[in-house]
């Protein structure tokens, strides 16, 4: 059996891909555990290829893992002598070895042939990101595994900091850890750092809601996290056009899984929980103010970068300008 495996959680992406190779292989057998990563300048699937069909070492079966399968999104390709290589392969399997492709992201163009061929022959498996409830009992689980305590205040302050990854909270659980086993709501605002993309979305409803002390209070949140301007600028002006387009697509009529299937099938990578949130920003503004403050920023961008202006001075110029 031969397996894809994605999503964008990479705990749980971790967990299912230890689980398939412990299925097939021995613990510990790391001879007959083999990894190429696609993401490589030297990657071909001719070598994945040849690896399955090379008998393994002192074992009845063997794992072939193709970890960063990045071919099976646009921009990246598999040349047709590959394709027909893996498709004969696909046709007459090893019976000694399973492939599993594994791609750390939520999209897959479905449109692609490497997709469809992948599809066709293998168990396809996503894992999808918990939802707020689950995520919540984990973190609690991990919690108690490590002797820490929280009061209801600071477990909703640390949820509310972790966006739902699974990694990114047992490392932050690991710090708290050191810090203390009785953890205050100040010490999780101090030892844990708030997601850049929540802080992005947190900044957008205070440009909208034009509450300029708001805007100012963030960016200063972000100046003592050494955030790079010209960066914090491109992740704004980012979700400031994808708003326009799902607020552009709201108003002829689509819904949520309508404007989610329209932007996948125009190359835009989004998901369901995103478009829902600069849905909600959208509706409390209009088109021309969206394009207003985007104007106001592709200016503070040329500047910047041109050396007319500081760039966090210049930051804090766009952020008066954009809530008058």
């Amino acid at each position: 059996m031969n397996y894809l495996l994605y999503g964008n959680e990479a705990y749980l992406l971790q967990k299912r891909l230890d689980q398939l190779i412990k299925e097939h292989v021995k613990a510990q057998d790391t001879m007959n555990t083999i990894v190429y990563d696609a993401s490589e300048n030297d990657f071909s699937l001719r070598k994945v290829v040849e690896e399955a069909s090379t008998f393994p070492f002192f074992s009845d079966h063997k794992v072939v893992v193709v970890n960063n399968s990045i071919f099976l999104t646009r921009g990246s390709n598999v040349s047709e002598p590959e394709m027909k290589d893996l498709e004969q392969y696909f046709i007459t399997p090893s019976d000694f070895c399973s492939i599993v492709f594994v791609h750390h992201e939520e999209n897959i163009d479905t449109v692609k042939k490497i997709y469809k061929l992948i599809r066709k022959y293998c168990q396809e498996i996503h894992v999808k990101k918990l939802e707020t409830p689950e995520f919540r009992s984990f973190l609690k689980e991990q919690a108690n595994l490590r002797g820490l305590q929280f009061d209801n205040e600071a477990f909703n302050e640390l949820v509310a900091r972790l966006d739902n990854q699974m990694f990114n909270a047992i490392g932050e659980l690991n710090k708290l850890k050191l810090f203390g086993n009785q953890i205050r709501t100040e010490d999780v605002r101090a030892l844990v750092s708030r997601p850049l993309d929540n802080e992005t979305f947190h900044l957008i409803n205070a440009l909208i809601d034009k509450d300029l002390g708001r805007c100012l209070h963030i960016w200063n949140d972000m100046v003592v996290l050494n955030v790079e301007p010209l960066s914090f600028m491109g992740l704004i002006a980012s979700q400031l056009r994808l708003m326009y387009q799902v607020l552009s697509l709201h108003q002829q009529g689509f819904h949520r899984q309508d404007i989610v299937n329209t932007l996948l099938n125009s190359s835009t990578k989004v998901e369901v929980w995103r478009v829902s949130k600069l849905l909600s920003l959208a509706q409390a503004t209009d088109s021309d103010r969206l394009l207003y403050i985007l104007n106001v920023l592709a200016q503070l961008d040329q500047k910047s970068k041109s050396g007319q202006v500081d760039k966090r001075f210049g930051f804090e110029l766009f952020l008066i300008e954009a809530t008058r």
